[in-house]
């Protein structure tokens, strides 16, 4: 099974947050900008545990 790529979950994020913002039309590109600055903070934080939901703490 092939590794998820960086861009994937950006996508992944964007659309998440785009959905929860209640969808609004022509903001793909503010969207795309907070996904990936979440992902890559997640990326970032030492010992982050791949949970799949940015709110959920990493177990101690």
């Amino acid at each position: 099974m092939s590794e998820i790529t960086l861009e994937e979950k950006i996508r992944v994020r964007a659309f998440a947050l785009w959905q929860q913002d209640g969808s609004l039309e022509g903001c793909a590109d503010e969207y795309w900008h907070m996904a990936r600055v979440l992902v890559e903070k997640e990326m970032a934080a030492p010992g982050a545990a791949q949970t799949g939901d940015p709110e959920v703490p990493a177990p101690v």
